[in-house]
């Protein structure tokens, strides 16, 4: 049975209430998503889709911690649980917690943000499922019941500043798809990392940030995080330096 919580350096994660546990897809998107490549967001409006235990927001008030950050949470018991994280948190004032469906719930915010966050951010737990077929792929992209690519592009594109990015972690095989759905929104991909859990695995997630400016050239790049013998990699040790208690050796 899992822990109930995740310490990290600065903030602790209770996850006993979530579906989702704290994870390396949420911990790589958290890291990934505030590298120096994004612009600084400092006193500006961030964006949590499915926040599940405030996990990536609370990485975010980390390294911004004069943004406004808004979390927004489906799941009840997770919603109350990511408050309760929150308010336990260096950053009470930083991140508000919404319980509520996305894109509905957006429109209940107090500023109402057409066009305002300048970083979005999502990790909605069907991006953590089995990973399907390659010939499945579609089918992944459209899980009933669940937070759909359609809903989160349709969702989050007229809320994007327009020198913001939409940053999402998917499995591997669906990132064609995720960047046919963009392409729609005139949201286009400004950088993309493969991610590997293990040395000498196939790929197993895809990192994507997206903005406004088609670029001639996209930044690609591949991540691993663990060696032959379940180490961290330095890389990614460099990557999540910030947040992982130094003693922290394999993924949570």
């Amino acid at each position: 049975m899992p822990a109930p919580s995740f310490r990290f350096r600065r903030f602790e994660i209770f996850h006993d209430k979530c579906a989702m546990k704290v994870g390396m897809d949420g911990v790589t998107l958290g890291a990934w998503a505030v590298s120096p490549e994004v612009p600084n967001v400092m006193e500006r409006r961030i964006l949590d889709i499915g926040t599940g235990s405030g996990l990536l927001a609370l990485m975010l008030a980390q390294k911004y911690p004069e943004a406004l950050i808004d979390a927004v949470e489906k799941d009840v018991p997770a919603a109350l649980q990511a408050a309760q994280n929150v308010a336990a948190s260096p950053w009470p004032d930083t991140v508000q917690v919404y319980q509520g469906s996305f894109p509905e719930i957006v429109q209940q915010l107090p500023l109402k943000p057409q066009g305002e966050y300048h970083l979005i951010v999502c990790n909605p737990p069907f991006f953590k499922r089995d990973l399907k077929p390659l010939n499945q792929a579609r089918s992944l992209a459209r899980h009933s019941g669940e937070l759909d690519f359609a809903t989160l592009v349709r969702g989050a594109a007229p809320l994007l500043h327009p020198t913001g990015f939409l940053s999402v972690i998917i499995p591997f095989q669906a990132a064609e798809i995720f960047e046919e759905y963009c392409y729609e929104y005139r949201l286009f991909l400004q950088r993309s990392c493969r991610l590997v859990s293990v040395a000498g695995k196939a790929p197993i997630r895809m990192l994507m940030s997206f903005g406004r400016d088609r670029l001639e050239e996209v930044r690609r790049e591949e991540l691993v995080v663990t060696g032959p013998r379940g180490a961290y990699t330095p890389e990614y040790r460099r990557l999540t330096e910030g947040y992982y208690l130094p003693e922290a050796s394999r993924e949570p």
